[in-house]
């Protein structure tokens, strides 16, 4: 099957490797027990059948799994982040992540200690055995993560990100550092270089690093709530790496032509390692040298080669829906949470009995499924707990929708079920996407329209560009409408080319500037453009929704400017179109035809018509939109619910009837705009509180106080300044 990375509400590809990786380390931990040469105590349990084709499985997907991880949940962070904003990010993963970590340590580290206790006593004959001598002391900050130490490195690390990016925005120069990094990534990844380059601060940090127990790679944060740094570095480095990769998703298509390459220089590198510390577990410290600096440089590239191919063979060969694996993909969240004490227990069970590690291990593997599958099915999917987990309650079964090739992807409104996935089961309703662009670039000349824009919008939803003059909104449409064509990337109506002429009769379009036969009637005017659709509404229904029903025996020519809007509206809607574009639709209209307009939209919106309004009237967006995407120079600078556009901006303010002169109140520090007149002022304000104890102090007449949010209008102008 051809590579075709899909950008819609659910990544197949990308679920997958999500779910192969956390799968990945159930089978590491099932592994363990039979680890050749582990000494007694190390883990729950040692099986009494060492295998050392299992000790190069655990060493080969140590090496990876949890890289490959943290780069899927860097690449949805930012995914999250562009829909909700930094409010909606963050609401999102306390929900997901602090939720589970607490909850889920609560539960399993006492679980977990159980198991432990009963599998040491059995391996040492009935008793515990004593405290060895020598111990190194707890580390600062002790504290046993167990398993669960993921999600606090998650919650850690996208704080550090989300921090950087915000000293990266009010930092950036003429030349914007992100621009550079954008180029910079495309073009080592397009060379093949990416994962060199991405293992060089992982490769530093372990060379480095004292006391290494090398043949484990990067070492497992699990014992201390202060970070360990070789595991910031290397993790770190892979959620960063992933929300660049986000930023021109396309660059994924690419790795889905060359993940033989990754893949074999991932073999090549795993094999050195190997060879350099042997196929068993040595747990003493490295040795500063030669070869430790080569270990390292091979642990490094052998990472990101795999990370890089994995990625790349998943986005070639599963691009496409397919049942089980959406259901695993749903179901892996609760599984890595939940599988230790049960991996263990069986691995203790097992442990003494005389048999091959060849049955034992699948043994304790299929039991392990088999309980954590059942449980998910029963006891998680379909309730809150499955709520936390994956963004909404799930049904029982997955059930598919043709993919884009035919008829669109599947029906998902959540996109990717477990953490680490930026979720958004909220942002936008169901049905695959009437309209898509996907790293889409158009140029005039040296003018650029469009950098890299990613743009969906689904049935039942109002998507509202808002951007200044210049910024691509109207380049939006024309591509879309099949009007221009984009230099690169991907543009669909309807799931095929905006060229073909089968979407297009699916569509209502009502632009700024339009021409009408001005001695045409309205009724005719309605009439000849309904007969160009297949299913039209009756002339009367178009003519009762646009309010035409007085002026429908008039010339065109005779109506004034807003009947003449009025009428051009009547056409967009006419063909009941399942995707409606709106370009400064009430221009020009007076209250009362305003309204009509936005009650005819909302009632078209909720009967499942995709709308995309272009306005320069933000309390127009403000009233209908379901999502508001902010462009600038081409770019988007923010995609999210209003509210979510709002809280990026943190500006309040405050109305209220007072004597103070408009110019003193401008004066004051934290003040950063003033309206109105000496009777009744309206202060924009960074924050409200010491303004408004000045305000008191200053007048101990004012009156009629009022303090809100900053609305759309705020929002909009502070993001497209902070842009020009």
């Amino acid at each position: 099957m051809p590579a075709r990375f899909v950008n819609d509400d659910r990544l197949h590809a990308l679920d997958a490797v999500r779910a192969f990786a956390l799968v990945l380390g159930v089978v590491f931990h099932a592994g363990f027990s039979f680890l050749p040469g582990l000494p007694p105590g190390l883990w729950a349990m040692v099986d009494s059948s060492p295998s050392l084709p299992l000790s190069v499985l655990t060493f080969a997907s140590h090496t990876f799994r949890m890289t490959l991880f943290f780069f899927i949940a860097g690449f949805f962070a930012r995914m999250l982040f562009t829909r909700r904003g930094a409010g909606g990010f963050w609401r999102d993963r306390l929900m997901r992540i602090l939720v589970p970590l607490l909850v889920g340590w609560l539960v399993l580290a006492p679980t977990i200690a159980v198991i432990w206790v009963w599998g040491l006593r059995i391996s040492f004959g009935g008793t515990l055995p004593s405290v060895p001598a020598g111990l190194p002391p707890p580390p600062p900050g002790a504290f046993p993560l167990t398993h669960l130490w993921f999600l606090y490195y998650l919650l850690v690390l996208y704080a550090l990100v989300l921090g950087a990016r915000a000293v990266l925005v009010r930092l950036d120069g003429p030349v914007p550092v992100r621009r550079v990094t954008d180029l910079a990534v495309s073009r080592l990844v397009r060379s093949g270089a990416a994962a060199f380059v991405f293992a060089v601060p992982i490769v530093a940090a372990l060379a480095t690093r004292t006391s290494w127990v090398m043949w484990f790679g990067i070492p497992t944060p699990d014992q201390s709530v202060i970070p360990e740094v070789a595991s910031l570095v290397g993790y770190g480095t892979a959620v960063a790496a992933g929300w660049l990769m986000h930023r021109q998703a396309g660059l994924l298509t690419v790795w889905g032509r060359q993940w033989p390459w990754h893949l074999g220089v991932a073999a090549g590198a795993t094999t050195m390692c190997l060879a350099i510390a042997g196929v068993t577990p040595v747990l003493t410290p490295a040795v500063p040298g030669f070869a430790t600096m080569a270990y390292a440089a091979g642990y490094g590239v052998a990472a990101w080669s795999w990370t890089c191919g994995l990625t790349g063979l998943a986005v070639r060969y599963l691009s496409q829906p397919h049942a089980r694996i959406r259901y695993i993909a749903d179901a892996s969240y609760w599984i890595y949470l939940v599988h230790l004490p049960l991996v263990a227990a069986l691995q203790i069970i097992a442990g003494p009995i005389a048999l091959h590690w060849s049955l034992k291990f699948p043994a304790i593997l299929a039991i392990a499924f088999a309980v954590m599958l059942a449980s998910y099915r029963h006891l998680v999917r379909g309730t809150v707990i499955g709520h936390v987990l994956n963004g909404r309650r799930r049904p029982g079964r997955v059930v598919l929708e043709p993919s884009p090739a035919t008829a669109g992807p599947d029906d998902s409104a959540g996109h990717g079920a477990a953490v680490g996935v930026a979720a958004d089961d909220t942002t936008s309703p169901g049905g695959p996407p009437l309209a898509l662009m996907q790293e889409v670039h158009k140029a005039y000349g040296k003018t650029v329209a469009l950098a890299g824009l990613d743009l969906q919008v689904r049935p039942g939803e109002l998507v509202a560009l808002l951007g200044p003059n210049g910024a691509g909104k109207s380049t939006v449409i024309g591509l879309w409408l099949g009007l221009l064509d984009a230099d690169t990337g991907r543009v669909t109506l309807g799931g095929m080319s905006p060229r073909e002429i089968a979407p297009r009769r699916r569509v209502g379009v009502m632009m700024q500037d339009v021409e009408l036969t001005p001695e045409l009637r309205v009724r005719e005017l309605v009439a000849l453009a309904s007969s160009y659709y297949p299913d039209p509404l009756p002339v009367a229904d178009t003519l009762a929704l646009s309010r035409l029903e007085t002026l429908a025996d008039r010339s065109y020519a005779a109506l004034s400017g807003g009947q003449k809007r009025l009428v051009q509206f009547a056409l967009a809607i006419c063909g009941r179109p399942a995707l409606l574009f709106l370009d400064e639709p009430t221009t020009g209209l007076d209250v009362e035809a305003r309204e009509t307009v936005w009650r005819t939209v909302r009632a078209m919106v909720a009967a499942g018509t995709g709308v995309v309004l272009t306005t320069h009237y933000l309390e127009e967006a403000e009233a209908l939109a379901d999502r508001v995407m902010v462009l600038a120079r081409g770019r988007a600078l923010a995609s999210g619910r209003v509210d979510e556009i709002r809280s990026l901006v943190a500006r309040k303010q405050i109305t209220c009837a007072t004597g103070l002169a408009p110019d003193v109140v401008r004066a004051w520090p934290g003040v950063l705009a003033v309206s109105g007149d000496a009777g009744r002022l309206q202060i924009t304000v960074a924050e409200a509180e010491d303004v408004l104890r000045r305000l008191l102090a200053a007048d101990t007449d004012v009156s009629h106080i009022e303090v809100r949010q900053a609305g759309l209008a705020e929002a909009f102008a502070e993001l497209t300044r902070e842009a020009a």
